[in-house]
């Protein structure tokens, strides 16, 4: 039968033969790798704790690393003052508020947050608030940010943060 064939099909069947007929893919080593890359993702999010500021705030900037804890979020913007996103008074209000005397609107809002027991330091009994942070733009009235600082302090805030962006290497504005 192969005198037959011509030399171009019997070089086509020589060749045929030296390739496999089935390749196979063996799908272990790439399912482990994409189970490191899923790991991976889901350890580098979970530790990723950076606050998002709004547009609508410039934050001042600082050269400080530290990130805030999980805590409530006094926002202040150019139009009104916000607890957790939600609108307690306008701008204008705290501004027009004495400054001997503590935010009433915000008081009522922060007199929301539970006290809680300070226990195992030289304090222990007395009670707090806890922490909460305070994001104002850039372009606030000190007078104002003094006011809700002060009316955070009266409240019994133990720890009151300020939000700033990280100005780098080349510093801020």
């Amino acid at each position: 039968m192969s005198a037959h064939l011509t030399l171009r099909a019997k070089r086509i069947l020589r060749r045929n033969a030296r390739r496999p007929g089935v390749v196979s893919l063996n799908l272990v080593p790439m399912i482990d790798v994409f189970m490191v890359l899923v790991f991976f993702l889901l350890v580098t999010t979970s530790s990723i704790d950076n606050m998002r500021s709004p547009r609508e705030l410039t934050l001042p900037t600082s050269l400080s690393l530290d990130q805030p804890n999980e805590a409530p979020i006094i926002m202040v913007t150019r139009q009104a003052v916000l607890i957790q996103g939600v609108q307690v008074m306008t701008l204008d209000e705290a501004m027009s508020a004495p400054a001997d005397k503590p935010l009433p609107q915000l008081r009522a809002e922060l007199l929301k947050v539970t006290l809680m027991s300070v226990q195992g330091t030289d304090n222990a009994g007395t009670t707090t608030r806890g922490e909460i942070n305070v994001m104002a733009d850039r372009d606030i009235p000190y007078t104002v940010l003094k006011k809700i600082l002060a009316t955070c302090g009266e409240l019994k805030f133990a720890r009151i943060a300020i939000s700033v962006a990280h100005a780098g290497k080349r510093g801020g504005r």
